[in-house]
Formats: C-alpha cells, structure tokens, sequence
C-alpha cells in the first residue's frame, strides 16, 4: 500500500506571511503591496490544494468497495469519495475528481525527487515512454514515471494548480501505449514542453498545449477521439419558462469552425463601427451574435444561393509533409483543439476554407512604403506567427494588423517585421500602459514599461508563446 507522509511547512510559512498582515485595509494598499498580497494569498491557496488532494486520495482509497456498503463514502450515506469531497469542501463532483486524480499522483510520486520543470528551456526535454509507466527490468523509473515525477514536482512547488495536475494526467491516461512507446522522443519533448510553458499561464491556455501535446504524440489515437466526437453531435432547442428559447449545441472543432468565423466577424465589425461611433451600436457581443445567427436563418428562408452575407473566411494549416500523407495533426484558427490532418483534406475541398500549407513559397509580403494598409496575404502570413492576438491570444477574426512604428507618426513601414495582430483590447492597453514591442527572429516581444518590470525583460507573445508547434 502507497501512502504519503502530510507536509504542511509551505502552508504553515505561506500562512505565517499572510496572517501577519491581518487587519490591515486591502483597500489602501498601494499597488505593488496589493500584487504581492494576491501573489502570497494565492500560494497558500495552491498549498492547501495540495494538503486536500492528499487528504482526497487516501479518502479514494478507503473507499475502495471490499464489500457491499463497506467503503469509506458508503458508510456515510455517500455513493463515492467524489460525491463525498463535493459535500465536504462545498465544491462540484468535477473539483473532488480532480483533487482525487492529483492526490494519487502526488501520493504514487512520493518518493521520486524529479527536476524542477519551471527551469529548463523550451529544447530541454525528459524521456517519454509507454503511458502506464512501467519500469526497466534494472529497476530504473521509466520516462513516463520520470515526467509524472516532474509534474508532481511542480504542483507540490507551487508552479501548477491542482486543476493543471488532472488536466496533464488525464491526457497522458489516454495516450496509446503502443504509439507512445514507438514515438518516445518526440512525446517526451511535447508534454514536457508543455509542462515548461504551462507555469503562469491561465487554464484554458494550459488545456490548450495539454491539447497540442496529446493529439501530435498520438494523432490515431486523437482521430479517433473526433470520429467520438462526430458520432457525439447534436443540437436541441427548448421553451424556457420565461417564454424564451435556449439553443444547445454540441460540435466537432471543424464543424464549429465557420460558425466561429461568421460570429466573431460580425462582432469584431460592429465593436470597430461602435469606436467610430459609439451610439452606433448599444448591443452586447452575446447580443450580436444571436441577431447574427437569426438573420443566417431568415436568409436560408428566403434565398436559394448559400451565403451568410458576411465575408469571412476559416483558415486551416498544416505541414506539407502531413499533406501528402495524409496523417498528422493541424490547426484551425481561432480553434484551441488540434484536428486530425484527415478531417483537415477533406474542409480543404471547401472554397470558403484557406489551406495553408507550411514550407511553401509565398507572395510578397513586405511592402515598405508603398502602401499603408496590409493586405490580406500580410494578414494570413501575421496570422501564422502570432496565431491571434498576439497578446492574449484571441482569435484572429477578432484581430487587426497594427504597425508598430506607427505609419503618420514613425512612417513606419507595411512590412510583417513592422506589424503585430492585436484585439481592440490589447491594442489599446499596449498604448495607454506605454508598452514597447519588437519583431525579433519572427516573434513577437513585448517590452514592458519600468513602471511594471525595472529590468525591462521582454515577453515573448504569439504563437511561440501558446502553442507547442510554433
């Protein structure tokens, strides 16, 4: 029987910090004691998730039927431990399964003492090998169990969160063992450059790598799971009580795609008319979209030709070599999920989808200053290195190209070293808080103020800081 000696130092250190300031007015606070408080209330928080998921996983293993009605959870009127922790921390069955699925890694990696996974650098890899982590016949832990040490590691640091720990272990649970074990290398590298990026970043940007690096370590295995999806769609529409309609539904990446495209399209046109003109429009971008989907409708009614009357277009990318065999895995813009290569040839045959094939040769792209606007081969081409908003990753419908030596200004030139993607947000956030930005090797870095960092380090944005592929 594993087991896990309770270790509450971190806790009892962090707590020790933050109770010293007890009484004071959060509401005085000047700013960089503010960051500070919400940096050391939130460590303490991270610790006591990982004090509950030990506390959680031995709970799991009491429960354990032997016999009928003799588990821990059962002999409390409770049908599991989930159900259990969810009436104990007043949490959903969600949250008690996954502090059970961190408290078991935490408690299966006890003994390892792995490297700490927020110092390497992004070419630095363990080994990964088969998913179950079984070890060599000379007793040597296996890759899979090395990693599984490394992100124990980190959750018990405090660089991930719980929620991180059971998103990374449930995607290595589903890997393949026999496609993990004939691609060690490159999976090893992919989950652990995940675990690398993923410190600091929120959570949907974290499931988005975890994504990344389960569908390009064992893209059979991912196709598969889109052949689940498609089996697995739908669509309802119900009365509410109050006389209103909800819509519900449920669709592959590829398939949610285009409806993406047109909705977003039509808010990021409406938010730009509304700086030009702000009593122009007063709708909430909830609002437009459901206006935008009504009048889809109204026009399939009444005309025979298929348009939405609003000019968008999805673009899809993927390498030239996954083209011509036809296996692999690509992007869709906009869309976190990787799609298998496979489903990727088939949209291509649609003329409302961009391919975009990498390693091809392109139309020019740096027009100095000819020209002040960029054109739409520019936009596709920023669109591939910055993969959205190049600050906080929106979509790219939601983007703009801005030169960042401004045209008037700087007569700062049309070229792609001289543009950057970025929502309306971003952009103006980027221009109010002084931050500076530059194009070095075809990333995009932010530089930020001295107000903010002292050092000035640059950030890296873009695809090279969301994406394992970039």
């Amino acid at each position: 029987m594993s087991g896990m000696n309770l270790k509450t130092d971190s806790f009892r250190r962090g707590a020790l910090v933050v109770c010293a300031r007890n009484g004071i007015d959060v509401a005085r606070l000047p700013e960089a004691e503010l960051v500070q408080l919400s940096d050391d209330v939130a460590r303490v928080r991270r610790d006591a998730d990982v004090l509950m998921a030990v506390v959680a996983a031995e709970i799991r293993r009491r429960s354990e039927p032997v016999g009928i009605g003799s588990g821990f959870a059962s002999q409390r009127g409770y049908r599991s431990a989930g159900e259990f922790l969810a009436h104990t921390t007043g949490g959903s069955l969600a949250e008690a399964r996954r502090l059970i699925t961190a408290g078991d890694l935490l408690t299966d990696t006890e003994s390892m003492t792995p490297t700490d996974p927020a110092t390497p650098s992004d070419t630095e890899a363990t080994t990964l090998a088969d998913p179950v982590g079984k070890d060599s016949p000379t007793g040597e832990p296996s890759p899979m169990t090395r990693f599984r040490g490394d992100l124990a590691q980190a959750i018990r640091q405090g660089h991930l969160s719980i929620d991180t720990a059971a998103l990374f272990t449930d995607a290595i649970t589903a890997l393949s063992e026999t496609a993990v074990s004939t691609n060690a290398e490159r999976t090893s590298a992919l989950f652990t450059k995940a675990l690398t990026k993923a410190s600091g970043l929120p959570w949907h940007q974290v499931r988005k790598l975890v994504w990344q690096a389960q569908a390009f370590s064992d893209p059979d295995t991912w196709r598969q799971r889109e052949e689940h999806q498609h089996e697995s769609r739908l669509l309802t529409i119900k009365d509410d009580t109050d006389g209103m309609v909800t819509l519900t539904a449920r669709l592959t990446p590829l398939a949610a795609a285009p409806i993406r495209a047109v909705l977003d399209a039509g808010v990021r046109w409406a938010m730009k008319a509304r700086r030009e003109d702000p009593d122009s429009d007063t709708r909430s971008p909830w609002q437009i979209k459901a206006d935008i989907l009504t009048d889809l409708c109204r026009h399939a009614l009444d005309c025979t030709h298929a348009t939405s009357g609003v000019k968008t277009t999805v673009v899809i990318r993927m390498t030239l070599a996954d083209l011509e065999t036809g296996v692999g895995v690509g992007e869709i813009d906009g869309t976190a999920q990787p799609v298998s290569v496979a489903a990727l040839r088939r949209a291509a045959a649609d003329a409302e989808i961009i391919p975009t094939v990498l390693g091809e040769a392109s139309d020019i792209l740096d027009w100095g200053r000819s020209r002040r606007l960029f054109t739409p081969t520019q936009r596709l081409a920023l669109v591939e290195r910055d993969g959205g908003c190049a600050w906080c990753n929106a979509p790219p419908t939601w983007c703009e190209a801005h030169h960042i030596q401004w045209w008037e200004r700087d007569t700062g030139p049309t070229n792609l070293n001289n543009a950057v993607l970025l929502c309306a947000r971003c952009h103006h956030r980027i221009h109010r808080d002084d931050w500076g930005i530059e194009v070095r090797n075809h990333t995009v870095h932010f530089i930020p103020p001295e107000s903010i960092d002292p050092t000035q380090t640059p950030r890296i944005g873009g695809r090279k800081r969301y994406n394992l592929a970039a």
